[in-house]
């Protein structure tokens, strides 16, 4: 059959549109496999982009590190991450937030740098400002939700630098609790999304939330069964309840407290003493129940076998805190707190050459009280005896004076001791032991500072020492400007804690003393070291790197506040790193305020939203960004 002319003229057509096309496609395919850059492939399935191989730039290979103050030899920083702005190497299409970004590293087998939910690709939009400001797009990073964290770790209550599995499983001994200590990931550092548990709703309100909480929130229910015989926490329906029982407190936390201030009247609860350390402090109802005595408790407890103690107690909104006393300074300054509590704490104080003692003596006010509640004080067997015997020594020993020891009422006994408000006693001791700690015994910034093995001793002269202790509570505070409160737009009738992430001297905390709420002051390694005059002005607070996780579990603020932060931050670790640990602390429907300059606020925006925060910016230097319920490959939500 006859070939129509027409059909032959249109062959050499066909014959060059298709080796046109084969070409370019074999053009495209090598240029992504040659450059697979998180922007190069971010309209690729993501099953696909995902097995791109997740290569340090050049820019990023040839960064010196930035030293900062104590920063600790394990974890050096490798210099900075891929800011935002970095990653989107490309402009984001329309106002488009793609979902998740590269594979984990080679060496990361943890997960922490995320591994999609789905494996789908995010492809909504963020939900947009509604402050008539100019509105920048999303950028295009591609999170991801934490798994794989590693054995015996749960990735809803994921916190890099105390379940680094890999670390803790290459220590060289636990003797000194060291597996309880902070050992965060090295570069990359973790950047993925803690997921939300199932069942996650809004907190329950304070007070109410002081003696009740959400299971579902916190579900962990081996308390429950582990303290029956205490009264530590119960189960009840859809509840988690507080009895306000301890295995001290026999009678109630309250009658507790009431029993001290009997046998002691000087303790002044919320007068004189105004800032408390309660060690060990189970699920923190000691520092709860002082709040009504206008006592601001730093309550702590290592991540340990009592499992999530710490995390109910924030739930309950209570000031609590994760550390340990074991072979590292706690992250207070010296001379901190108005008294220090220990109800059956299982710390052995006169271990390890009385180590863990002198770091009470380190973080205690001179003229301050030690109040110690535990069964080597009131019972008879020859170990707790023992026990007791080395504590009378010790404390003798660093010139602690005992001012009571009661009688045991209803099964329990309590020894208060005072620490000296000069240096006279030391010099009076026969022997030299423990010696006083000098100018060669290296810094006093606790930042991953081993315990001292020397007393701290004060620095006031005989003639100061009338002058030693704080005014009276309210008037040390010294309330500033009420600025904060009037002009964010925020419900603070929701926001029962804060952090304040650059407390500088703790003015932001101070402006909302009048409000139901307490404030985590944080003071940054590198900036100027103001947490002594945040403690005397009778508030709390800890030092803290922000290119590290902070010591607390996920979604456990309502608030973080940062101020003038972003721009000297970001020159050691990128945004999207700390973006993502504001994300974790931070609860559900909660906000995150950033007062900055209008070009850090720039820079900031458009990461929130790409995690899905409505945003808004009022008078061009506060940032308001409220979290959603989204996480990779499920839609944003206002509620759970």
């Amino acid at each position: 059959m006859a070939v129509p002319s027409s059909d032959r003229a249109r062959r050499p057509f066909l014959l060059s549109l298709s080796l046109f096309l084969f070409i370019s496609a074999v053009l495209v395919l090598l240029f992504l496999f040659l450059n697979p850059s998180p922007g190069s492939v971010a309209f690729l399935p993501s099953r696909v982009s995902a097995s791109a191989p997740s290569t340090p730039s050049p820019q990023q290979q040839n960064l010196t590190p930035v030293p900062t103050r104590g920063s600790p030899p394990h974890s050096q920083p490798t210099g900075p991450l891929p800011t935002a702005n970095a990653e989107a190497s490309q402009p984001p299409a329309a106002a488009e937030a793609r979902g998740g970004s590269g594979s984990p590293g080679a060496d990361d087998s943890s997960g922490a740098r995320g591994v999609e939910a789905d494996g789908k690709a995010d492809t909504s939009v963020a939900a947009a400002g509604t402050g008539g400001d100019e509105e920048e797009l999303p950028v295009s990073v591609r999170w991801q939700t934490c798994s794989r964290m590693g054995r015996g770790v749960s990735s809803t209550d994921y916190i890099p630098c105390l379940d680094n599995v890999q670390a803790i499983k290459a220590l060289r001994s636990r003797r000194h609790m060291e597996h309880r200590e902070r050992h965060c990931p090295v570069a990359p550092r973790p950047r993925c999304l803690v997921p939300l548990p199932s069942g996650y709703r809004t907190p329950v309100p304070w007070p109410r939330s002081r003696d009740m909480i959400w299971y579902n929130n916190v579900p962990h229910p081996k308390l429950v069964e582990y303290k029956k015989d205490q009264n530590w926490v119960t189960r009840s329906g859809d509840y988690l309840v507080f009895p306000g029982g301890g295995t001290q407190f026999k009678d109630g936390v309250g009658k507790y407290i009431q029993f001290i201030e009997q046998i002691m009247p000087a303790i002044q609860w919320g007068i004189r003493t105004r800032t408390v350390l309660d060690v060990g402090c189970g699920v923190a109802s000691f520092g709860g129940y002082l709040l009504d005595r206008n006592v601001i408790t730093m309550s702590f407890a290592p991540k340990d076998e009592h499992e999530a103690q710490i995390q109910f107690a924030l739930e309950r909104g209570i000031p609590a805190f994760l550390a340990v006393i074991g072979t590292q300074k706690l992250l207070f300054p010296d001379n901190s707190f108005d008294a220090v509590h220990c109800a059956r704490c299982r710390v052995h104080w006169y271990a390890n050459g009385g180590k863990p003692l002198l770091e009470l003596n380190r973080v205690l006010r001179p003229g301050g009280y030690f109040i110690w509640s535990a069964t080597p004080v009131y019972r008879q067997e020859k170990r707790e005896q023992d026990d007791w015997h080395a504590m009378v020594t010790l404390t003798k020993s660093i010139c602690w004076r005992t001012v009571v020891k009661s009688e045991v009422v209803n099964g329990i006994g309590v020894v208060i001791y005072q620490k000296p408000t000069s240096n006279s006693c030391y010099a009076e001791r026969k022997a030299n032991e423990p010696p006083l700690c000098s100018k060669t015994d290296g810094s006093r910034f606790p930042w991953y500072a081993p315990l001292d093995s020397c007393i701290f001793t004060t620095a006031l002269s005989s003639s100061d020492e009338r002058n030693s202790w704080p005014v009276p509570w309210p008037e040390r505070l010294n309330i500033v400007s009420e600025v904060y409160f009037s002009d964010l737009p925020l419900n603070w009738s929701s926001i029962r804690n804060i952090m304040d992430m650059n407390a500088g001297f703790g003015g932001f905390a101070a402006a909302l003393i009048d409000q139901p709420l307490w404030v985590m002051n944080v003071v940054p390694i590198d900036q100027p070291d103001t947490l002594p005059v945040i403690f005397n002005r009778g508030l709390i607070g800890a030092y803290h790197d922000w290119c590290e996780s902070f010591n607390t579990y996920p979604r456990t603020y309502d608030l973080l506040h940062m101020s003038n932060l972003v721009g000297s931050l970001t020159t050691r670790c990128g945004i999207i790193e700390v973006a993502a640990e504001i994300d974790r602390i931070l609860r559900p429907g909660r906000w995150f305020v950033l007062k900055d300059k209008i070009e850090m606020i720039k820079k900031m925006r458009p990461v929130l939203k790409s995690l899905h925060y409505e945003t808004v910016v009022v008078k061009k230097q506060f940032l308001a960004a409220r979290k959603s319920f989204w996480r990779p490959g499920k839609p944003a939500s206002r509620s759970g």
